[in-house]
């Protein structure tokens, strides 16, 4: 007998989008995604241009939720939430954004605040207990 297969309609998250420049990091998040069971497909960029680049093509296939570095080379979370608010013609306000970070700062928790996309501010590392609290934000989330 053959198994039916699991579309991404059956995980609480269908398609996240980690947004981190430390490689570690990304494998390490995967890692905790893929055991969790809670995510039906991830996307990797390593950096918030590359990932902008993909958010802007016509065809780029909808995101749930983006966990998003503070802290990055070029482009910072930060510069990636004032585009995605300010500059761009797509609609990000369907997408769960978390920010995720090792930064402590209240500036940035407070900036990180400021912003209407960001749902969630999380101190690294990833654990499964912050995937069941975004699925929550998911469950909430009118958009969806």
């Amino acid at each position: 007998m053959i198994e039916p297969s699991i579309s991404q309609r059956d995980y609480p998250i269908a398609r996240l989008a980690i947004i981190d420049d430390a490689e570690f990091d990304q494998l390490l998040y995967q890692r905790i995604i893929d055991r969790s069971g809670l995510v039906g497909e991830t996307l990797c960029f390593y950096s918030a241009e590359e990932a902008l680049n993909y958010f802007e093509k016509p065809n780029a296939a909808p995101v749930d939720v983006i966990l998003l570095d503070v802290n990055m080379p070029g482009m910072s979370g930060f510069d990636f939430l004032d585009h995605a608010t300010n500059k761009s013609e797509r609609d990000y306000t369907a997408i769960v954004v978390v920010m995720l970070t090792t930064s402590l700062n209240p500036n940035d928790v407070a900036r990180a605040n400021s912003f209407s996309l960001v749902k969630k501010y999380i101190n690294k590392p990833l654990e499964e207990a912050h995937l069941v609290a975004i699925c929550d934000l998911l469950e909430r989330s009118p958009q969806r």
